[in-house]
């Protein structure tokens, strides 16, 4: 039995099918701005765990990114000594500090991707960054189902409540580790053009985020968000986003293929001559590298017997691709998936039962050449039993879809959970992705 479904169908037929109803009634507005491709269905409701449930999953993100911390430390001591054995080329991470430090403060932003096989979480990935997507949405759509369900008297019968707050935290987190006193001005920072709905337009994203700047500026921070592109110096030098002397930056996009121009130069200036400071900075990008994953593997031996079972028990045997490993991992196929180690959403796996004899080879062969990938076990993933409406017609369909859950750690304490989820009669594959039309949904807790 799954870790979410397993909560759902414990709670009694008669609730379920209140909240189901209730989704009937709600979903168009829960859904009212939430980022998605998918332009046919809709979720009914959210997706649920118990508090146990979420606390084991925490708890493993919390003691995994520890344990890729430490096998980064066992090889580098800085960012640019990280990066150079990952084999990233100078250059592609963007405002990297190469004589920073690998320190604890790295994992101030931390965002697994968990698998449930069988019950057990199984990690495929961790991100490590500020920019970590969907927690804005997860956040919303959490909240308006919870209280839409307040409003039909459904928790009167059912004790729900919605995790801590990702965005909060994340503020919370930011001020702590940057220590901004009381009405310290920051910037929610996004580029135009990037592949989040809408931000091709300044304008349009400053004010769908406009309640992320009112939750900064709740939690003490003077917050306007803005865009890179628009970044000015003023005549001391000081970065500034419109009126707004900056003082801290929440950095909302990904540090490679950051678009560059005035904006970006002005940037640049302003954390060289350490007037402005960046949450995270960019050596959070290098620790989600998806070759950690494959030096804990090589480490497993020297990890205390705690840690060992962590490693073999939740994350799936990952080794780099190099060309001594090619005819294994061609016999391997309907046991492995091929991943690039730096890149994310998705972009350029490839999983080995889904793909052709001849394209697996070739997609191997690429690798190798390329450098910079892993293959990992497949892992057989539970389905989530999910309702969803057809937007054009209303009808209503009951699924078992493959999906992934991605909890959220700010500041080393848990935020929540970003939940993407495939739709009914996806021809999508295993790879559950945004661009590929999946959904999303934010999580709710329900006691016994």
């Amino acid at each position: 039995m799954s870790v979410v479904s397993g909560a759902w169908e414990t709670m009694g037929a008669d609730v379920r099918s209140a909240m189901v109803e209730c989704g009937k009634e709600t979903w168009a507005g829960i859904y009212e701005g939430v980022a998605t491709k998918n332009k046919k269905w809709r979720p009914l409701r959210p997706p649920v765990m118990t508090p146990e449930q979420y606390g084991e999953i925490t708890g493993l993100t919390e003691r995994l990114a520890g344990l890729i911390l430490d096998a980064c430390l066992r090889r580098a001591s800085t960012a640019g000594e990280l990066r150079q054995l990952l084999g990233v080329q100078e250059g592609q991470i963007e405002f990297l500090d190469e004589a920073e430090p690998l320190t604890e403060d790295l994992l101030v932003a931390v965002r697994p991707d968990v698998l449930i096989s069988g019950g057990v979480p199984k990690f495929v990935e961790c991100n490590v960054d500020s920019a970590l997507g969907g927690a804005f949405d997860s956040d919303g759509i959490a909240r308006r189902f919870l209280a839409a369900y307040r409003e039909h008297g459904i928790t009167g019968a059912v004790r729900l409540r919605a995790p801590e707050s990702a965005v909060d935290t994340r503020f919370d987190a930011m001020r702590e580790l940057l220590a901004l006193p009381e009405g310290s001005t920051s910037v929610v920072l996004f580029h135009m053009g990037s592949d989040y709905p809408d931000t091709q337009d300044g304008h349009t994203l400053i004010k769908l985020l406009e309640p992320v700047r009112d939750r900064g500026r709740a939690a003490g921070l003077d917050v306007v968000v803005y865009p890179l592109e628009w970044l000015t110096l003023n005549e001391d030098g000081r970065l500034c986003a419109g009126d707004v002397v900056l003082d801290s930056i929440l950095r909302m996009f990904i540090p490679q293929e950051v678009p560059h121009g005035a904006g970006y130069d002005n940037l640049v200036t302003a954390l060289g001559r350490r007037t402005v400071r960046m949450f995270t900075s960019s050596a959070t990008w290098l620790l989600g590298n998806k070759a950690t994953f494959a030096w804990l593997w090589q480490d497993v031996d020297q990890l205390s017997t705690v840690d060992a079972e962590v490693v073999r028990h939740h994350l799936p045997r990952t080794e780099l691709v190099d060309a001594a490993g090619m005819d294994r991992a061609i016999a391997r196929r309907h046991h492995l998936v091929l991943k690039p180690t730096g890149t994310y959403g998705g972009s350029g796996v490839v999983v080995g039962r889904e793909a052709t004899a001849q394209r697996w080879r070739a997609a191997l062969e690429s690798a190798v050449e390329a450098g910079g990938h892993i293959v990992q076990e497949y892992v057989l993933a539970d389905r989530l039993a999910m309702h969803f409406v057809e937007m054009d017609t209303g009808e209503v369909r009951e699924d078992d879809v493959p999906y992934c859950v991605a909890p959220y750690l700010f500041g080393h304490r848990p935020a929540g959970a970003y939940l993407r989820f495939a739709v009914p009669d996806s021809v999508a594959g295993s790879v559950v992705n945004l661009g590929q039309g999946a959904l999303t949904s934010g999580l709710l807790l329900v006691d016994g």
